[in-house]
């Protein structure tokens, strides 16, 4: 049930995007001039980066093939003792947490389904299937992130500690300041990702992009409507190139640093 219900969310920001950029496009040109390709390209990156790492809620790909700490499950029935207990052991639940950082409060919530994966008859991978949203709220400031995740982690090594991610997120990001929506649609294509030294590292891999982007700058009654596809490489030592496809046919590329999230243009 909870599987459907990521299914039919991601379905809906697809048709929520499309029909507002149909709507307001046709009502209002776009100005294209409005958006600083390398911020996007630094969050685009970063958003990815988080993501996975369990910022915005959910699956922290840094602690390894393990669910997270913050979700409970007790596992229940009988178990073959010629299998691993393990192996498509599911949680399947709800959560909403709550913290406060300084002047800020951040609320998780959402669906989370992770499965375990077995390839040898032990535990060496797993599924994640899950709906997130994330707010961040303060005196001067309200963001919201909303995360959907259908992705599968393998492990390619013994140690378990260099894995490959296949699969597809999605990210939905509202800020107030101005008012603006970032979706990303990400499609993992074989991301290597290093993990010994205690942070995710993606050494390889694609992911294939899809943008839409909905800005208004204050006193203004319409938002500005931008869809747009990319590519994002990654090259190893901590470097990624991502690649935006333009309006008028071109194409801008720029290199992004994965530890400083400094971003240069090529």
């Amino acid at each position: 049930m909870k599987l459907r219900f990521t299914y039919m969310l991601l379905l809906l920001f697809a048709v929520v995007c499309c029909y507002v950029s149909c709507k307001k496009t046709a009502n209002k040109p776009v100005n294209k001039n409005t958006i600083d390709y390398a911020a996007l390209s630094k969050q685009i990156v970063v958003t990815l980066q988080q993501s996975i790492s369990g910022k915005y809620g959910g699956t922290n790909i840094n602690d390894g093939i393990k669910a997270p700490s913050h979700i409970s499950a007790s596992h229940t029935g009988p178990a073959l003792f010629s299998v691993n207990a393990l192996c498509g052991f599911t949680i399947d639940t709800t959560y909403n947490t709550t913290a406060t950082a300084g002047d800020t409060a951040k609320t998780f919530f959402g669906n989370f389904k992770f499965v375990y994966t077995c390839s040898t008859g032990n535990p060496d991978g797993y599924a994640v299937h899950d709906s997130l949203i994330n707010t961040e709220t303060g005196p001067l400031f309200s963001n919201s992130f909303t995360t959907a995740q259908d992705y599968h982690v393998q492990a390619l090594d013994q140690t378990y500690k260099l894995v490959s991610m296949n699969g597809y997120l999605f990210s939905l990001v509202k800020s107030d300041l101005p008012t603006s929506y970032v979706y990303i649609g990400y499609k993992l294509q074989g991301l290597t990702v290093d993990l010994s030294s205690g942070t995710a590292d993606i050494t390889s891999g694609t992911a294939l992009l899809n943008i839409t982007i909905q800005q208004k700058d204050p006193g203004q009654p319409d938002f500005e409507v931008t869809m747009q596809q990319g590519t994002l490489v990654y090259l190893g030592n901590h470097m990624a190139k991502l690649t935006l496809g333009l309006s008028n046919g071109s194409s801008q590329s720029y290199l992004v640093n994965l530890l400083t999230g400094q971003v240069t243009p090529v």
